[in-house]
């Protein structure tokens, strides 16, 4: 009867617990022409093996703040063309394959997430209030890492679906990317892009762990963060080398 008890208190501690560390696997289903129609057939065939592979991601939940990152994955770089202009000058086109690291932010009570974008040289938060057309919470429960997940069907407002599985066992709203509004930790998010899913839970989380934000970057909403991404690819245009990032 003792060891029962201690067992129980032992577990309700740990799901109580405000320093949580859940490490993620994020798997890209997405057609890499979408982004690359002018590459080259090399570069393609060797950056879609890159993608197909499982990306390590982190979130960090201390005390109802939250870091997501992406531990990143080397990139390469192919030359694409090469023409001699005259004898002293030669023309060198190249390709490059990079995944943007993932950096994004929610402070406590805050309705919406601080995206750090990275772009050259230009540096700065992109902050958004996510918002679904839908959610319908289903009786489909599933296991994920020993703990029983209910399952959250997700309607975005383009009409995609996105199924979110959390787990009750947190008493936490927390979860990958804009997946954190449910009523339990999720450990997983299938949509028609990609799939993220759990592979590790434990109190390992520090507030050290937590990267805090730049304050010297400037935050901008998503309108402007739209039109400085058109800036940057305006600009991008001109230069005579073609770079192909992969931003996930």
């Amino acid at each position: 009867m003792k060891y029962t008890l201690f067992v129980s208190l032992f577990f309700l501690n740990f799901i109580n617990a405000q320093n949580l560390k859940i490490e993620y696997e994020y798997v890209n289903k997405q057609d890499l022409s979408e982004y690359s129609s002018e590459s080259s057939g090399t570069f393609k065939s060797q950056a879609q093996a890159q993608l197909k592979k499982a990306q390590k991601q982190i979130l960090y939940f201390y005390e109802g703040n939250t870091f997501y990152k992406s531990i990143p994955t080397e990139g390469f770089e192919n030359e694409k063309e090469r023409k001699k202009i005259d004898e002293r000058t030669t023309s060198i086109t190249k390709e490059s394959f990079v995944i943007k690291p993932i950096k994004i932010y929610h402070k406590k009570n805050d309705p919406g997430f601080y995206q750090y974008q990275n772009f050259g040289d230009e540096e700065y938060y992109k902050y958004y209030a996510p918002k679904f057309s839908k959610i319908e919470y289903k009786d489909n429960v599933e296991q994920i890492e020993k703990y029983t997940c209910k399952l959250a069907e997700v309607t975005l407002n383009n009409g995609g679906l996105v199924k979110v599985w959390y787990a009750e066992d947190f008493p936490v709203s927390a979860g990958p990317y804009v997946y954190n509004s449910f009523p339990g930790l999720v450990l997983k998010v299938e949509s028609p892009n990609f799939i993220v899913y759990a592979t590790k839970i434990s109190n390992d989380g520090k507030e050290t762990d937590c990267e805090p934000m730049n304050p010297k970057l400037k935050v901008l909403d998503q309108e402007k963060d739209q039109d400085k991404i058109q800036e940057i690819m305006k600009e991008a245009s001109k230069v005579k080398e073609t770079h192909t990032d992969i931003r996930l």
